[in-house]
């Protein structure tokens, strides 16, 4: 079905300015020709939102839904196809980046509270650009796709940055929304995968997630008496690096995965160098691991762990709440098949 411009009315939820508190909202726009309309059905829930959270943008970016209209000139999807998105929504798609499918490091890139403050994944509809969506493979159920548009795709990004080889060993530090997935991918890919960690809480689901090995970090001290990782995916705080060095191989790749405003990347320098090691960003995913991550996850069989709420108010609070007291294991889902305020 193509239609010629028309307008769309949107209800979604924001965080309150200042406080916080999760309300809701609406706004009117267009649908352009190159726009899609989908009906959201799931969103997981980012530490991003509890960040934006007293932002007062619309919230969620890691949405699933199925095609309803679409603009005139869209050629990529169809109604009634299930697609999703990340927190990308805007790009010029001419500069170097884009053009060589590195569209996340566009230097006009905006996601979220950047550029789209009337919209959100947790709500009834949004308008996306066609560019922008990733047809869902059969074999994934939209709540475990959900996860899979920002934290999921981002760690099979970095595993890809990295250059990662099935004979590596892949270290993973941080075992929550983003490292629980990165064991998964690197398992996947053949790669021995060593989960670090400051307790021993998480060990035994670090190990039925498909980890060789779970070493407890020391409150001080170097990490000792680890066979050397070649990849170091940080998916949490960024870690004391002095304490690594005897856990990595020769040559090792560090790549920090999340945002942290304004905190510095402090580093010894001769135990750097001298191993030849580097460290790289990543963020988000390029155009096509965005869509080889569902598939990837599809044929391996890959599904986040969740905990679901209701497409709501008091759902998003909720998950809001215990995301930022990290108690949720290990992604949080919103799901209109526990409910929904936004009507059938």
């Amino acid at each position: 079905m193509s239609l010629a411009k028309t307008k769309a009315k949107l209800t979604f939820l924001s965080g309150t300015p200042q406080t916080g508190v999760i309300q809701l909202r609406t706004a009117e726009r267009d649908i352009g020709g190159l726009e899609v309309l989908v009906s959201v059905t799931h969103c997981g829930v980012c530490a991003t939102d509890a960040h934006d959270r007293a932002d007062g943008c619309g919230l969620g970016h890691e949405g699933v839904g199925v095609v309803v209209q679409v603009g005139e000139s869209v050629s990529s999807v169809s109604v009634g196809a299930r697609v999703g998105w990340g927190w990308q929504h805007t790009a010029c798609l001419k500069c170097r980046e884009c053009v060589t499918g590195y569209r996340q490091y566009c230097p006009q890139s905006l996601g979220q509270k950047f550029g789209e403050r009337e919209q959100g994944a947790f709500g009834d509809l949004v308008i996306k650009h066609q560019d922008f969506l990733n047809l869902i493979p059969e074999g994934i159920e939209s709540k475990h796709a959900a996860p899979l548009q920002c934290a999921g795709a981002a760690v099979f990004e970095a595993l890809h940055a990295a250059d990662t080889k099935s004979t590596d060993r892949v270290g993973v530090v941080g075992l929550g929304g983003l490292g629980h997935m990165a064991v998964q991918f690197a398992k996947a890919m053949g790669c021995e995968v060593v989960v670090f960690s400051r307790n021993e809480v998480k060990k035994e689901d670090a190990m039925a997630l498909g980890a060789k090995e779970f070493v407890v970090v020391p409150s001080q001290g170097p990490i000792e008496g680890v066979e050397g990782v070649n990849v170091l995916l940080c998916c949490g705080e960024l870690p004391n690096f002095d304490q690594y060095f005897l856990a990595l191989a020769r040559r090792a790749t560090i790549v920090p995965l999340v945002i942290q405003v304004e905190k510095p990347v402090q580093i010894a320098y001769l135990p750097f160098i001298l191993p030849g090691h580097r460290i790289m960003a990543s963020t988000e995913a390029c155009k096509k691991n965005h869509s080889d991550v569902l598939t990837f996850a599809a044929k391996h069989g890959i599904k986040p762990w969740i905990e679901e709420f209701p497409m709501s108010t008091q759902g998003l609070s909720d998950a809001l709440d215990r995301l930022e007291k990290g108690e949720i294991r290990y992604r949080a889902v919103l799901s209109t098949e526990l409910g929904t305020i936004f009507g059938s």
